[in-house]
Order: structure tokens, then C-alpha cells, then sequence
């Protein structure tokens, strides 16, 4: 069998492309001993993850770098949250990081990392089951501590953008051991309410603080919300199982409320301009037909004329032919036509001596008396 040789750059697009539509290594978290690291000029991070003899090209740029609580060096034991693809220059797979944890930091973020692998086969966390945000929302539920900053961050961010919009609270616990039950039932009952989108989260705090929100119950209330869902929990480096089960992701509570409603003056000025549009659209349309109508007219214009001189032509030759048949062209020769009571006579026969005939000539008619006649 022959087989059909591709370019090195092909090939490497192809695995890249492949690798990023898997769900499992688009989000990941990966364990192992750093080694080679470094720090480039550029505020990027590098090393290697090593476990079990193996090893695992990692990098975390500045923007996630800045955010790592804890300093990495050689030999440290961590955990890298992030995305595993190819890097298509050398064809070599590569960790893209997003948030480290020290290992130190126990068993919990492993079962942590065994319920999302649980979760994930499950089809929790598939793209292709979330929903999209409406364009203009009317109504949105919340579902957080009333007490907490987070409400107070989405009012204010949501009634600037669109003064009229309908905000409603579903209070709830976000930490100690009542919140994963009482989250369970708020977003429940939030999801029943008739919004258009519903906020589920917490401001920033330890990781403890966070954790009802990785709750198995709690990730499956958030998965199966018939409402689209935004999921708020904590800042931009916290990470929680709700992010991944939500519809959608939010950094914070406040980026949330961006996320879900519009600035009302954008959403005016748009409608302004498809206004405008249509309007011109419209009026090209109008001029339009308004060309076609004058062509038209035109052309009954012209038309009617000549289809008047063919009617006025067609009628002057019936008529020739009409008056060649007429029996007045006969009388015009000296021919006359007797009648009595109306009636042409052809034959002597009809009358009798004495009797009254109309005689009709050319031009007059004649009232006679029948004196004599010759029958043939």
C-alpha cells in the first residue's frame, strides 16, 4: 500500500487541531516536580513537570505568572491547572498553565481532580451542551449571600448598564457546611423563577472559602439549570467545579453582570444605526419601483397610440366594406325599393290595384297608390 507523504508543518497543525477539540485536556490539572525552570525577560514562566521518569514541557504567561501565589523553583512538588496542546514549531505537547498549587496542599485537591474527571465523562462540562446568554435580558436571578459584596458588585455594575432591568435575589449561604444544600435549593428554585439568565457566586476568599462550589450536588444543580447560567465564584485565579459545569465563566461577580447585560446607550445607538439602514434601504427600494412604474408608463404611452391608429383603421375598412353592402348605394343608382306596412315587396303579386305602397329612393320616399300592375 502506498501512503501519502505530509509535510512535518501539516501534521503538527493536524495533532494542535486535535488536541484542542478534546474537552479532557482542555482543561487539565497535571502533577509532578518542576525542573528547568526559569523566568524569561518577558515575565513568561517555563519549566518542566517531572513524575515517574517522564516529563512535561510547561509554560504560564505573564499575565497568569503574576497571579501565582506561591514562588516556583527546581524540586517543588506542585499541581498546574491549564490546557495541553502542541506546540506546533517543534511538535512537542506542552502544558499551557493557568493557575499551580503546591502538592502540599493535599488530598483534597486530588479527590478534587477525581470528581472533575468523574464529572467530565459524564458530559458535564461539554461545550456543545451550554447555552448562550440572550442578547437583551429582562429579568435575572442571583443566586449568592445576601450580605455578601457580591450582590452589592452586581447591581451596581448591572443598574448602570440598564437602569430599567429586573434583578432578583435568591439568598443563599456560600460557605460552611449549610451552603452546598442551600445553594442546591436556590438555584433550584431561581431556575423556576422565569428569568431570562441567572449569576450563581461568591466574592474572592481562600480556597476554603470556595468550596462549596466544587461540591458534587452543587456542580450538578449548576449543569442541569434550564436557564443559561453564568458562574461567578471568587477572582479571576480561583478556580471551582461550577465554572466548568456553568454556561459560562465570569472572573468575578461584577464581570458576571457585564457579561449578562448590555449598556443600554450601545444597544440604542445600534438600533439607530439599523434604523438608518432600513430607512435608506427602504427609500433605494421605493425609488426603485417608482423607475420601473415610469418605464411602464411610459411604454402605455407609447403604446396606446398605436394600438389606437390600428383600432381607427381596422374600423375605417369595416365601415368601407359595411357601405359597399348597403342597400343605398344601390338606390344612389336610381334603384328603388317599394314596400307596404313595412315591408319590402319583391313581387306584383303582393298588392293590388288600389292599394298604397311606400316607394323608398336615394334621398326621400315616395307615398303611391297602385293603379295597375303586371304579374310575371
Amino acid at each position: 500500500m502506498k501512503l501519502k507523504a505530509y509535510p512535518v508543518s501539516a501534521v503538527n497543525s493536524y495533532i494542535s487541531q486535535y488536541l484542542a477539540e478534546d474537552a479532557f485536556l482542555d482543561s487539565i490539572m497535571v502533577m509532578g516536580e518542576v525542573s528547568g525552570f526559569k523566568r524569561a525577560a518577558s515575565g513568561h514562566l517555563y519549566f518542566q513537570l517531572a513524575e515517574g521518569g517522564c516529563t512535561l514541557r510547561c509554560v504560564i504567561f505573564r499575565g497568569k505568572a503574576q497571579l501565582i501565589r506561591h514562588p516556583l523553583a527546581d524540586g517543588q512538588q506542585v499541581m498546574v491547572a491549564g490546557r495541553l496542546t502542541v506546540y506546533e514549531k517543534d511538535g512537542s505537547c506542552q502544558l499551557y498553565g493557568e493557575t499551580v498549587l503546591p502538592v502540599g496542599e493535599g488530598a483534597e485537591k486530588q479527590q478534587l481532580e477525581q470528581l472533575r474527571e468523574k464529572l467530565a465523562a459524564e458530559g458535564l462540562f461539554e461545550a456543545a451542551r451550554k447555552k448562550p446568554l440572550p442578547r437583551l435580558p429582562l429579568s435575572i436571578g442571583v443566586i449568592t449571600s445576601a450580605e455578601g459584596a457580591a450582590w452589592a458588585d452586581i447591581q451596581r455594575v448591572a443598574y448602570a448598564r440598564w437602569p430599567q432591568l429586573r434583578l432578583t435575589l435568591y439568598p443563599s449561604s456560600v460557605q460552611g457546611a449549610a451552603a452546598p444544600l442551600e445553594l442546591v435549593q436556590a438555584i433550584a428554585k431561581a431556575d423556576a423563577g422565569g428569568h431570562d439568565v441567572l449569576i450563581c457566586g461568591r466574592g474572592g476568599g481562600a480556597a476554603a472559602d470556595l468550596s462549596a462550589f466544587n461540591v458534587e450536588t452543587v456542580v450538578r444543580a449548576v449543569a442541569a439549570a434550564k436557564t443559561p447560567l453564568i458562574s461567578a465564584v471568587g477572582h479571576e485565579i480561583d478556580f471551582s467545579l461550577c465554572d466548568l459545569a456553568a454556561d459560562m465563566r465570569a472572573a468575578t461577580p461584577s464581570h458576571a453582570a457585564e457579561l449578562a447585560v448590555p449598556v443600554k446607550a450601545e444597544i440604542e445607538a445600534e438600533l439607530a444605526r439599523a434604523k438608518a439602514d432600513l430607512a435608506e434601504a427602504l427609500q433605494g427600494a421605493i425609488g426603485a419601483y417608482r423607475q420601473q412604474v415610469g418605464l411602464q408608463q411610459q411604454r402605455l404611452q407609447q403604446a396606446f397610440p398605436r394600438e389606437i391608429t390600428a383600432k381607427r383603421q381596422h374600423l375605417a375598412q369595416a365601415a368601407a366594406q359595411l357601405e359597399l353592402l348597403s342597400p343605398l348605394k344601390t338606390l344612389a343608382r336610381g334603384y328603388a325599393l317599394a314596400e307596404k306596412g313595412g315591408v319590402l315587396l319583391t313581387d306584383a303579386a303582393e298588392v293590388a290595384p288600389g292599394e298604397r305602397i311606400g316607394v323608398r329612393l336615394a334621398k326621400g320616399r315616395l307615398a303611391c297608390c297602385v293603379e295597375g300592375k303586371e304579374d310575371e
